[in-house]
């Protein structure tokens, strides 16, 4: 989405009144500063949410972690993080703010992680994600993902199984096209550019 003129050819002073800012998303990694609005999302979002110097840690000393928030207009409504150990991207949280849920934020902060799995050079990406969100794991599937297991009792809340999800190699051909299907359907800044076509050795 672009800044856009609503106001047609007139150049008028009173046509000009009437330009409006199109609301803009935009990708960008997760500051120090961003911390306190992330951590606010996450109280209201999850019942179990990170202990308080958590992403503090993250960003000041895990060098294999990687996280993002998305914009809208400037204000942060979503997050999303992974952590890359050898050739696998573990996407550790995926958060948007209760008020923008149901709008494709998720899916788009899933995009960005997946991309930066690509440019990290990943070969599999896998998560773990509630038993009962349904949701979630439409959307995960959506992407490739595939069910390989689950933890028993996982989320200490409420005792709950994790379903453990796996992508098939994301190098793979069929991968790539679904992938590029779905990448094409945003047009958010810090997305970044479709993976090439090369297969890792």
């Amino acid at each position: 989405m672009t800044v856009g003129d609503h106001s047609g050819t007139s150049s008028s002073p009173s046509a000009a009144k009437t330009l409006q800012v199109v609301p803009r998303l935009t990708i960008e990694p997760m500051r120090e500063d961003d911390i306190p609005l992330v951590q606010a999302i996450e109280r209201e979002v999850f019942l179990t949410p990170w202990p308080k110097n958590a992403y503090h840690r993250e960003l000041a000393q895990n060098r294999q972690a990687s996280y993002i928030v998305l914009r809208h207009d400037g204000q942060i409504v979503g997050y999303g993080g992974l952590w890359k150990v050898l050739d696998e991207a573990h996407v550790t949280t995926i958060g948007v703010r209760a008020s923008d849920q149901h709008k494709g934020h998720g899916r788009a902060l899933l995009t960005a992680l997946i991309q930066r799995a690509y440019t990290l050079g990943a070969r599999w990406v896998t998560l773990e994600v509630r038993n009962s969100n349904d949701h979630a794991i439409r959307l995960y599937e959506a992407f490739g993902f595939k069910c390989i297991g689950r933890r028993r009792g996982y989320y200490t809340d409420n005792g709950e199984d994790a379903i453990i999800m796996w992508s098939d190699s994301i190098h793979a051909p069929a991968f790539k096209r679904n992938f590029r299907r779905l990448l094409s359907g945003f047009d958010i800044p810090g997305l970044g550019a479709e993976p090439n076509d090369e297969y890792p050795r």
